[in-house]
């Protein structure tokens, strides 16, 4: 199945909507790190991105089976997230487009579940582990640390 990058990007900002809601923790000055934690923290991000690309595939799906194009559809999306997007589409079109963002929010709320159990699961608090992803954001030596243990545990 081949998706177009503009579907890809539609619906990855889509699912950053709640994401977004999740993670909102004030930002700390310092914050220590051990590399077990860390470790931990990259354990999670993997387990995330898989259910992260397994909510992609169901959004696109989603719409497939809505009778939308993918490209229709994510015009429609765009057009509903910028006000200076203006996009014509019949009462059908809306009432249809509705219904499958509807079902993509329903479906969210599921990823969103999947993606606190792998964090649990690896051990960390979603509270920990919100602290860090904000410190991760704008700490350069955390962020080398965290590729490092991602490409050692790919190896």
């Amino acid at each position: 199945m081949k998706f177009t990058s503009k579907l890809k990007t539609a619906i990855f900002c889509f699912m950053m909507v709640g994401a977004a809601t999740f993670a909102q923790v004030p930002a700390q000055e310092k914050v220590e790190v051990s590399d077990a934690e860390l470790g931990k923290i990259a354990n999670a991000f993997k387990g995330i991105q898989k259910v992260n690309a397994q909510a992609q595939q169901e959004m696109v799906k989603i719409v497939e089976e809505s009778g939308f194009e993918l490209e229709r559809f994510n015009e429609l999306y765009e057009a509903s997230q910028s006000p200076d997007k203006n996009v014509e589409a019949n009462d059908e079109e809306k009432e249809k487009f509705g219904v499958v963002i509807n079902e993509m929010q329903n479906k969210q709320t599921t990823f969103q579940k999947q993606m606190e159990e792998v964090i649990v699961k690896e051990g960390i608090t979603l509270e920990r582990y919100q602290q860090v992803a904000v410190v991760l954001q704008s700490d350069r030596a955390l962020q080398q640390r965290l590729q490092a243990i991602l490409t050692a545990q790919q190896q």
